[in-house]
C-alpha cells in the first residue's frame, strides 16, 4: 500500500462499507477540497496519518478508511479528522464526540444486534443510536448530527415539501423498515432512545437518499421518515418560481423521490398532495 505513488482513496472507500457514497455526498455539500474528487493522498501523508500499522488494524475497517480521508475534508481551516479519546471506545470528529458500541452491549433482540458488523460497528451519539459508522457519517452529511459541517462552509439545502401520513399507516411502516435497493436509494437508519439501550419507548427514524450517491449525480435529495411524516429535502436549485408545479421546479429531486415512493404506494400522498414549503 505504501508504494510511494499518490493513492486515490475515493476508489478504496467505495469498497469500504459505504465510504464511497459518503465521499460523493460530501463533495456535493462542498466538504471535499476545492479541487474536488478524487481525493488523492501521497505515501508521505499516509505514513503521517497512520502512526503504526497496528493502530490501523485495530480500527474497524470503515473507521480506518475514514481516518485516512478525514483530514482532507475542510472544516474551520483544519479538517474532519478522526481522533481517538482514551481507550473506552470514544472518538471525535470535528466538534462531536461519539462512541463505538460493542455487540456485547446490545440487549438480546435489539434491532441493531441483527446484522452487527465489527468492520462497521454501531455508534452512539448522545441520545441517538446508529446501526453503523457509515450510517453515522451519511446522517452527519445530511445535517442531522454534525450540522456545522454543512451550514458553515457547505452547500445550502431546502425542505421542499412534507406530508403527514401517520405512524399507523402500513405504507409508512414499510418505508420506515423495509430494505431499500441501491437502485431506489440508500436507507440511513437511526434511533432515539435517550441514551438507554433498554428504553421501552424508542423513536426509529430513517433518511432515504434518492439522489447524490451515484457517480453522475450533482444534486443531493433525501426523504426524512419520522413521526408519521415524510419530508423531502434537496440541494437542487429551483428552475422556476413558486407559481410553477414542483416537478418543473425540482425535476431531479421530484423524479427520484417519485420512483421510490411509488413502490410503497405513497407517491400521490407525498408529491401530489403534500404541503409545499420550498
Amino acid at each position: 500500500m505504501c508504494c510511494g505513488r499518490p493513492m486515490c482513496w475515493s476508489r478504496a472507500a467505495t469498497s469500504g462499507l459505504a465510504m464511497g457514497r459518503f465521499i460523493r455526498l460530501a463533495a456535493i455539500y462542498r466538504l471535499t477540497p476545492a479541487n474536488g474528487l478524487p481525493l488523492v493522498l501521497s505515501a508521505q501523508r499516509l505514513t503521517a496519518d497512520l502512526s503504526s500499522r497496528t493502530a490501523f488494524h485495530q480500527l474497524p475497517l470503515a473507521m480506518a478508511i475514514y481516518k485516512i480521508i478525514g483530514r482532507q475534508l475542510p472544516y474551520r481551516g483544519t479538517g474532519l479528522a478522526l481522533q481517538q479519546i482514551g481507550n473506552d471506545g470514544l472518538y471525535r470528529i470535528g466538534n462531536v464526540t461519539f462512541r463505538v458500541v460493542p455487540l456485547g452491549e446490545l440487549p438480546g433482540g435489539h434491532r441493531y444486534a441483527d446484522g452487527y458488523k465489527r468492520t462497521d460497528p454501531v455508534i452512539r451519539w448522545s441520545g441517538n443510536l446508529f446501526p453503523s459508522f457509515s450510517a453515522f457519517l451519511l446522517n452527519a452529511v445530511l445535517d442531522r448530527v454534525l450540522g456545522l459541517w454543512c451550514h458553515e462552509e457547505g452547500e445550502d439545502k431546502r425542505r421542499m415539501l412534507w406530508a403527514n401520513i401517520g405512524s399507523s399507516d402500513p405504507r409508512f411502516g414499510r418505508l420506515l423498515t423495509d430494505a431499500i435497493t441501491e437502485e431506489q436509494g440508500i436507507a440511513v437508519d437511526f434511533r432515539y432512545d435517550e441514551g438507554n439501550l433498554n428504553h421501552g419507548n424508542v423513536r426509529d427514524s430513517r433518511y432515504v437518499i434518492v439522489s447524490g450517491f451515484r457517480p453522475s449525480e450533482t444534486v443531493a435529495a433525501y426523504l426524512v421518515v419520522c413521526n408519521g411524516r415524510i419530508h423531502l429535502y434537496t440541494t437542487e436549485a429551483s428552475a422556476a418560481d413558486r407559481s410553477h408545479p414542483l416537478a418543473d421546479r425540482f425535476r431531479e429531486s421530484v423524479g427520484a423521490a417519485r420512483r421510490l415512493l411509488r413502490r410503497f404506494g405513497l407517491e400521490s400522498d407525498v408529491i401530489d398532495r403534500g404541503t409545499v414549503v420550498g
